[in-house]
């Protein structure tokens, strides 16, 4: 299987009736050759459910990573020097997400949740930003 990533630098109009032999040119293939697309994965793979929301969303940050699982909130990464872990909340919880609550995003930054503004975006089930835990017993 090769890359294409490489041939990138082709600007393709996808509702062109000439599409796919554009496509088919800028990447080099030839008729026959199997291409494989893939794109981001929206849907939870992991099997939980999650509960329909929290009346208490502050009490995240005092939730063991067990229960944080279990409701159906993901962690982004391992835990860091302080053994905190960011904890992606899952996409269904967007609308009940209380109004200025804050949010931490994947690139680090905390700010406060704004409905219709904020990112509604999911992957793998889970937003692109949660609530930092820290390790149990920290406070």
């Amino acid at each position: 299987m090769k890359d294409i990533l490489d041939k990138c630098d082709v600007v393709l109009d996808a509702s062109d009736p000439d599409f796919t032999e554009q496509f088919a040119e800028a990447i080099g293939t030839q008729p026959g050759d199997t291409v494989e697309i893939i794109t981001p994965q929206f849907t939870r793979t992991d099997g939980v459910t999650p509960v329909a929301a929290l009346d208490d969303f502050s009490a995240l940050h005092k939730l063991s990573p067990e229960t944080l699982k279990a409701i159906g909130c993901c962690p982004w990464d391992e835990p860091d020097e302080k053994g905190e872990v960011l904890w992606l909340l899952p996409g269904e919880w967007y609308d009940r997400i209380p109004e200025g609550f804050p949010l931490t995003c994947i690139d680090g930054k905390t700010e406060p949740f704004k409905r219709g503004e904020t990112d509604d975006d999911t992957r793998f089930g889970c937003l692109a930003y949660g609530v930092v835990v820290g390790t149990p017993g920290d406070d």
